[in-house]
C-alpha cells in the first residue's frame, strides 16, 4: 500500500483524512503577519486562529465526504492543505443531482456551522464566565463562526473549481453540452480569480493574491481541456 504524503489524524466516512505538510506554510504566514502587527504577544492568539482555519476547512469537507457517503460514493482520502483542502473520491458523481449535492454540501455545512453558533451565542455567552480562558473561548467560537461564512459563500461562487462552479456546471448541463457548461464556468473562475487579484493587490493580501493564481491556474486548465474536448470531438 503506497504510503500518505502527510500526517494521518483519524478517518472520516470512511476515508483517512490527511494533514500535508504544505498546512504549515498556512500557519507559517498567519503566525507571522500577525507577530509583525502585535509582536510576540499575539502569537497565542495567530496559532488559536490557525485552528479555527483548519476546523472550519475540516467541517467543509466533512460536508462533502458524508453527502458522497450518503449517494454510496466512496471517498479515497480528505485531505487539509495549504490552500483549504479537498476531498478524493473513488470515483467521480455519475449523475448530474449527485455532483450538485456533493459539491453543495461543503459550503452548506459552513454556513450551517455559522448558524448555529450565531443561534447558540447569547446562550453560550451565559453559560462561559467572563475569565480570560472563556473570554478566548468565545472568540475563538466567533472567529469560527465568521471563517465558516466566508468560506461557504466564497465557495457558492459560480466559478470553476469552486464548488458553486460545480454546481452551476452540472446545472448548466441539462440545457446544454457538457464541454459548454464546463467552458462556462471555466470563464467564469477566471473571471473570479482576477477580481480577486485586484483585490489582493488593492488591500496588499498576499494569501488572497496566491489562492487567486491557483483558482486561476486551475480555471484555465479546465478551459483549454474542455476546448482539447471540443476539438477532438469535432475531428471525429
Amino acid at each position: 500500500m503506497a504510503q500518505e504524503s502527510g500526517l494521518r489524524i483519524g478517518s472520516f466516512a470512511g476515508a483517512p483524512i490527511i494533514v500535508e505538510p504544505a498546512f504549515l506554510l498556512l500557519a507559517a504566514y498567519v503566525a507571522v503577519m500577525d507577530v509583525m502587527r502585535g509582536g510576540a504577544e499575539a502569537l497565542p492568539g495567530a496559532l488559536v486562529f490557525v485552528g479555527v482555519i483548519f476546523a472550519a476547512v475540516l467541517i467543509h469537507e466533512f460536508g462533502h465526504a458524508a453527502m458522497a457517503a450518503a449517494l454510496r460514493i466512496p471517498s479515497k482520502r480528505i485531505v487539509v492543505t495549504f490552500f483549504g483542502g479537498y476531498v478524493q473520491f473513488e470515483r467521480p458523481p455519475q449523475r448530474r443531482w449527485h455532483e450538485i449535492a456533493v459539491s453543495a454540501a461543503g459550503p452548506g455545512a459552513n454556513l450551517l456551522t455559522w448558524a448555529v453558533l450565531l443561534a447558540a451565542a447569547p446562550t453560550l455567552a451565559n453559560m462561559i464566565s467572563p475569565t480570560p480562558l472563556g473570554i478566548g473561548f468565545m472568540s475563538a467560537l466567533q472567529s469560527l463562526a465568521l471563517i465558516s461564512l466566508l468560506l461557504g459563500a466564497f465557495n457558492l461562487l459560480p466559478g470553476f473549481p469552486l464548488d458553486g462552479g460545480h454546481i452551476v456546471r452540472a446545472g448548466l448541463s441539462y440545457i446544454m453540452s457538457r464541454r459548454a457548461a464546463r467552458i462556462a464556468t471555466a470563464i467564469s473562475g477566471l473571471a473570479i480569480a482576477v477580481l480577486l487579484v485586484i483585490a489582493a493587490v488593492r488591500f496588499q493580501l498576499l494569501w488572497t493574491a496566491l489562492i487567486a493564481l491557483l483558482l486561476g491556474l486551475a480555471a484555465w486548465a479546465e478551459l483549454n481541456a474542455a476546448r482539447t474536448n471540443d476539438q477532438g470531438a469535432a475531428a471525429d
